[in-house]
């Protein structure tokens, strides 16, 4: 009867000392997608306004009054300006599936117009008006994904 002492105070110990690194773990765990959600977040921020930038840009572009020869190159520099080609990237390594596809048909959308501002189309253009729409239709899916990765209310869950 000697042992049972002893035996029941290892056994409490093993169990509080395994509680502990459960709950730590857990705790870790919790912490760690707590993290991630925030670097997704502020990532799709950055990216949803480097593409609002990148449009703005080559919308006022079009409005300036250049040369036929200056346009290529000053709308080239603009739509690489924002950075949307490195946030991409990033998305494509910390995001879902859906949504690096989704910021993909965003970014083609908007490389297609800046395509078509590279050889001459102006803003009152039926294809500039066309690429516009369909980049707007583009943004607000990707933005709809986005928020569902995050679970922002008014979204439904995955699944």
């Amino acid at each position: 009867m000697e042992w049972i002492s002893p035996v029941s105070t290892a056994l409490g110990a093993a169990i509080g000392i395994g509680s502990t690194l459960v709950t730590d773990r857990l705790r870790w765990r919790r912490e760690r997608a707590g993290q991630s959600l925030d670097v997704r977040r502020q990532l799709y921020a950055e990216y949803t306004a480097a593409l609002s930038r990148t449009r703005t840009a080559l919308d006022e572009c079009v409005h300036d009054h250049m040369s036929v020869e200056e346009r290529p190159q000053r709308v080239r520099e603009l739509f690489l300006a924002p950075g949307a080609y490195e946030l991409r990237h990033q998305l494509a390594i910390t995001a879902p599936h859906e949504v690096v596809e989704a910021a993909r048909t965003a970014f083609v959308v908007l490389r297609d117009t800046r395509d078509l501002l590279m050889g001459g189309t102006t803003v009152d253009s039926p294809a500039y008006r066309e690429l516009e729409d369909e980049f707007d239709a583009a943004v607000g899916e990707l933005r709809t994904l986005m928020r569902r990765d995050l679970g922002a209310p008014g979204t439904l869950p995955r699944g």
